[in-house]
């Protein structure tokens, strides 16, 4: 059979053959000389798409027809999963077996790294894969709709999708959905958003109207590795309970202590990181700017004197700190660490960087600065925080140039 050149077929929809996956979660090809970003493809596939959007060198299109399908294309789970305006947006790769995600999330780091870190050979291990591929989330944010109900925004859109059943958050937050326990106090008190966080079979639920979120005084407990930690229910914490120690393990292992060092936890949260470093550590120095998070990491943390705990800014604490650092973690929010936290960082000569991301455009943008800034890329390991969805976690290694 003679494979068909991507052509185009009518106005605004084109067949093409679509080439590789994207962060974003689109599957991307080439038509007219340019980019195609196609939602609901994967790599592969032959087939028809409609143009929903267009520039001068790419386009954004929804494929209507699979004409030639991927032997990794396999039957969604969820009832709400799809592409449309009223499909939730929460998934993105539920109809992409399994097996193949983590291949195209790996592939997403190196390109990533590649094209905005300007990183020819990163690298790169294979994505390590979650224990958990469904029911792995231990919290949700759930949008209200104008009639109280519960649901998540469309893909690239506003709107929110009423949904009765979420395959990917942990039983007890499943439950609650179902119940829709909180939809008639939505309609009354103008709720805009309601966040759940999950641990065993207790609930923390916090309600959000006029951009401000309800003040709560709920705490949950954790166990890591054995360990019990506090997180408060405005506080983060890792949402894929499965995969919480596995992560905690890479960056004890990359830090790789010797006993006594000076090792600063930035972006430290509740200070899940920080417990497992002070055993080993001389000193430990914690900045975090949530306030829920530093009460629960003076918590958390309580036993050890030597860890210092600042709730600031990242780079306005590095700026006045007069300390000589061994090691650092660094695990910021999507937006990254940004310019000035790695100018801070690479100012303080600090010899052992490890880098936890859950972004790697933003990683890939920092990881150009450190390079530039004297720092080797010593290793990357992507890590399926997020299974049915094209977001990433990463570890990465540096090491500075004459450490």
């Amino acid at each position: 059979m003679k494979v068909p050149q991507a052509q185009q077929s009518k106005e605004r929809e084109i067949t093409l053959r679509l080439d590789a996956m994207t962060y974003g979660g689109d599957a991307i090809g080439r038509a007219g000389g340019k980019a195609i970003f196609a939602r609901g493809g994967i790599a592969g596939e032959w087939g028809r798409a409609e143009i929903i959007e267009e520039h001068d060198h790419f386009a954004r299109a929804q494929v209507t027809d699979v004409i030639e399908p991927s032997p990794e294309r396999v039957q969604p789970r969820c009832p709400h999963f799809g592409f449309s305006t009223n499909s939730c947006g929460g998934c993105t790769w539920q109809h992409i077996d399994y097996a193949a995600q983590l291949r195209f999330k790996t592939e997403i780091v190196r390109e990533q790294l590649r094209r905005i870190g300007k990183i020819a050979d990163a690298p790169v291990r294979e994505t390590l894969p979650s224990p958990d591929v469904w029911a792995y989330r231990n919290y949700a944010q759930f949008s209200v709709t104008r009639d109280g109900q519960l649901g998540f925004q469309a893909a690239r859109s506003n709107r929110v999708v009423p949904i009765k059943v979420c395959y990917i958050v942990q039983p007890p937050i499943a439950e609650f959905l179902s119940q829709q326990s909180v939809a008639g106090v939505s309609r009354r008190v103008g709720v805009e958003r309601v966040a759940v966080r999950s641990s065993g079979s207790r609930l923390a639920v916090t309600l959000e109207r006029g951009g401000r979120r309800a003040q709560s005084d709920t705490r949950l407990g954790f166990r890591v590795k054995g360990v019990p930690f506090r997180v408060s229910a405005k506080s983060f914490f890792q949402v894929n309970t499965s995969l919480v120690e596995t992560l905690v393990d890479l960056v004890l292992n990359r830090l790789n202590l010797r006993g006594g060092e000076t090792v600063l936890d930035a972006y430290c949260g509740v200070g899940l990181f920080s417990r497992f470093v002070a055993p080993a550590a001389g000193r430990v120095i914690g900045i975090e700017s949530s306030h829920s998070a530093v009460d629960d990491a003076h918590v958390n943390l309580a036993q050890f004197e030597h860890v210092d705990l600042y709730e600031e800014r990242v780079e306005q604490t590095l700026v006045s700190l007069d300390v000589l650092m061994d090691a650092a973690i660094l695990d910021p929010p999507r937006a990254g660490c940004g310019p000035q936290t790695i100018e801070a960082v690479m100012d303080k000569q600090i010899k052992r960087l490890v880098y936890v991301s859950c972004d790697p455009a933003t990683l890939a943008r920092d990881a150009r600065q450190l390079l530039d800034g004297g720092y080797r890329l010593m290793d990357v390991q992507p890590v399926d925080m997020f299974p049915h969805t094209f977001h990433i976690e990463t570890v990465t290694l540096w090491i500075r140039n004459g450490g």
